[in-house]
């Protein structure tokens, strides 16, 4: 059964012309480096519009299990050129408004 991590932020308003270019550097990325996303299963990026907090992002990693998650998850933030996104993409969101939470299927 698979486990998703969900993560979920606003973008700082003084930084919005900046998320455009660091997602697309980050897809760029994963799309140069399908080894070290080996054991991903999907990866979404979701923009919520209206209901609760209006322009919030969600983005959702999901994993086979849990165990995968970890290992996974230490390999690709090992890499040095993803954790210089990683620290990139934080300058970027409203600290107050992340999230992160896993979550499992249930039917």
């Amino acid at each position: 059964m698979s486990v998703f991590v969900v993560e979920t932020y606003v973008v700082r308003a003084e930084k919005l012309e900046d998320f455009t270019p660091a997602l697309q550097e980050f897809l760029d990325f994963k799309d140069r480096n399908p080894a070290l996303f080996e054991g991903l299963k999907s990866w979404r990026l979701l923009k919520q519009e209206f209901g609760g907090v209006s322009d919030m992002y969600v983005e959702m990693w999901e994993y086979e299990n849990l165990a995968e998650m970890e290992r996974v998850s230490e390999q690709i933030f090992a890499d040095e050129g993803m954790r210089r996104i990683g620290k990139g993409f934080h300058q970027l969101v409203e600290p107050t408004s992340f999230t992160a939470a896993i979550w499992y299927p249930v039917a």
